[in-house]
């Protein structure tokens, strides 16, 4: 078994609209964050090969140092989710929403599905943080 290891080419952009325009597409973005969140900023991720979609994380960086970002891309039929214990509060029905602690240590994250995209949230203290932010996203458009 071989593992290969492909580089996105990363672009920062200084708003939604201005990432929604090089997408080509509509972005989703939050309109609340967490008060300790820093600038925010605004990344695409393109692949240089055909096994990979295009993503795009928006997002910063807290005060205790920890990432927390939105990061959405084409939803893939069939694809799993991470390992981990993942449940599904009713808050987030509407959007097929599962919140699970992953990784190691285990640290909260959430999947949700909306407008074809899968949005993973990542760097959140409480369940209630991601049900806030899942609540706030708005679709910015490219035109």
């Amino acid at each position: 078994m071989s593992i290969e290891i492909v580089d996105a080419v990363s672009d920062t952009f200084s708003s939604a609209l201005a990432l929604a325009k090089a997408l080509g597409s509509a972005v989703l973005e939050p309109t609340w964050w967490p008060a300790d969140l820093g600038q925010v900023e605004y990344v695409l991720d393109r692949w240089p090969d055909d096994n990979h979609d295009d993503e795009y994380r928006i997002g910063s960086i807290r005060h205790d140092g920890r990432s927390t970002y939105v990061i959405c891309h084409r939803a893939v039929p069939g694809a799993g989710r991470a390992a981990g214990e993942w449940y599904a509060p009713a808050e987030l029905a509407t959007v097929r929403g599962l919140i699970g602690r992953v990784g190691i240590p285990p640290r909260l994250q959430a999947v949700v599905y909306r407008d074809g995209s899968v949005i993973h949230l990542m760097g959140y203290e409480t369940e209630d943080e991601i049900i806030r932010t899942v609540g706030s996203l708005r679709k910015i458009s490219a035109d």
